[in-house]
């Protein structure tokens, strides 16, 4: 993934992303294999190669075949991503992706799940009961009632 450090929002994105990886793993969550200093002109982060694409590029884009994903694979997909999400949200601080959507759940060869792009998300502290922060994400794909009251 290519980020442009004359953006600061970047850098921010690009400084969350290799925070959070740094301690994370787990088999449906995508690998960080390394990453630019932050002083460099680009920003790169290096991740696992995952072949086969997006969900989004099979359910709306060019890997998309005329029948549509089989009903087995889409509750495959379903399950193996909230099973990411539980451990985002298990681990020591809790992580928020704050943005997930077909386009950051990249898909293997025999469509296993790897969630991707945790630049919008959150660490939570353990004793938190809630956090209050700007609405993030991609509209349509956010909880309605996070952009009404703000809290996760």
């Amino acid at each position: 993934e290519r980020l442009y450090q004359d953006n600061s929002k970047r850098l921010e994105q690009f400084l969350n992303e290799v925070k959070v990886f740094s301690f994370l793993n787990h088999p449906y969550v995508v690998r960080l294999y390394g990453c630019t200093s932050a002083e460099s002109p680009e920003l790169l982060l290096v991740y696992e190669f995952v072949s086969n694409g997006t969900l989004a590029e099979h359910l709306h884009g060019d890997r998309r075949c005329p029948k549509g994903l089989p009903w087995d694979t889409r509750l495959k997909i379903a399950i193996q991503t909230a099973k990411a999400l539980a451990f985002l949200h298990s681990v020591d601080p809790p992580i928020f992706h704050r943005d997930v959507k077909s386009a950051n759940i990249l898909l293997d060869d025999n469509f296993n799940v790897k969630v991707a792009d945790f630049g919008l998300c959150r660490l939570v502290p353990l004793n938190a009961s809630h956090v209050t922060t700007a609405p993030q994400g991609t509209p349509g794909y956010v909880d309605p009632e996070y952009h009404e009251c703000f809290q996760l």
